[in-house]
């Protein structure tokens, strides 16, 4: 049974294009992390790991938006429901971001 919040809001947002959304923001939250403490000089091993999964993620988001017949149904049309992830997401990294402008300030 269909429902306002399953049909698509939007015909051109594909269901891939939400989710490389989604992967490509953590990738940078974690590279970004790295970046910040190389320039503060504390960069710690697991720190470089983070790094290392964030590079591995931005790689996967690549993947994903070149290739979207490998996601279930992802060269349909994102469905209202899936809308909700991009926008926490964004909420998240923006609270982050003000946080690590902060710290070096």
């Amino acid at each position: 049974m269909a429902t306002a919040l399953s049909s698509p809001p939007s015909e051109r947002v594909r269901r891939v294009d939400v989710l490389a959304y989604v992967f490509g923001l953590m990738g940078l939250v974690y590279v970004g992390e790295f970046a910040l403490a190389v320039l503060a000089a504390t960069a710690t091993t697991y720190e470089a790991g983070m790094a290392a999964l964030g590079g591995f993620a931005l790689l996967g988001t690549v993947q994903m938006y070149r290739n979207p017949d490998f996601l279930r149904n992802g060269a349909e049309p994102a469905p209202a429901y899936l809308y909700v992830l991009p926008v926490i997401s964004t909420g998240a990294a923006l609270v982050l971001v003000v946080g690590w402008v902060a710290s070096l300030a």
